[in-house]
């Protein structure tokens, strides 16, 4: 039963990636039945996210449509972090023309921007601190012109 409550989870996307979900995210720290309640422990990825309201009421309502008569959403206190990401949810943020985050060592020592996600330079130029969201940044590539996001690493 549990396994069908995480599967519902999956249908869960965080409204500003809308190519990912909150499972793959890292979003989801775990997820308890007994009998018809579920229990599901969370972590947003930043407290202030806007998101945040949204994100719980779909979570919720994905639970209830996968069978759980009571649903018990905990925030935990647990700071999230891109290394929480799967591999595989940074391959889609590429696929869908988003940096994903460096490494955070790579990140925070080297301060290193991201390659382009359409062409794969190096040779990029930071434009503004702030994307679409607070969790990116905006970049534009100069080997092939494109303006692209990159997600912080944090």
């Amino acid at each position: 039963m549990v396994e069908r409550y995480w599967e519902a989870l999956k249908g869960v996307r965080d409204p500003e990636i809308p190519v990912l979900n909150i499972v793959e995210m890292g979003m989801v720290l775990g997820v308890e039945a007994e009998g018809e309640k579920v229990r599901v422990r969370f972590r947003p990825t930043f407290s202030g996210c806007p998101a945040l309201r949204l994100i719980r009421e779909e979570m919720e309502k994905a639970l209830r449509g996968a069978g759980a008569k009571e649903v018990e959403v905990v925030e935990a206190r647990t700071p999230w972090s891109t290394e929480a990401m799967a591999a595989e949810a940074k391959e889609k943020l590429r696929a869908y023309g988003i940096a994903p985050p460096l490494p955070l060592p790579m990140a925070e020592v080297a301060q290193e921007d991201p390659p382009c996600p359409r062409c794969g330079s190096g040779q990029v130029v930071l434009k503004n601190a702030f994307g679409a969201t607070l969790c990116k940044m905006l970049y534009q590539c100069q080997a092939c012109g494109e303006v692209f996001e990159a997600f912080k690493a944090v």
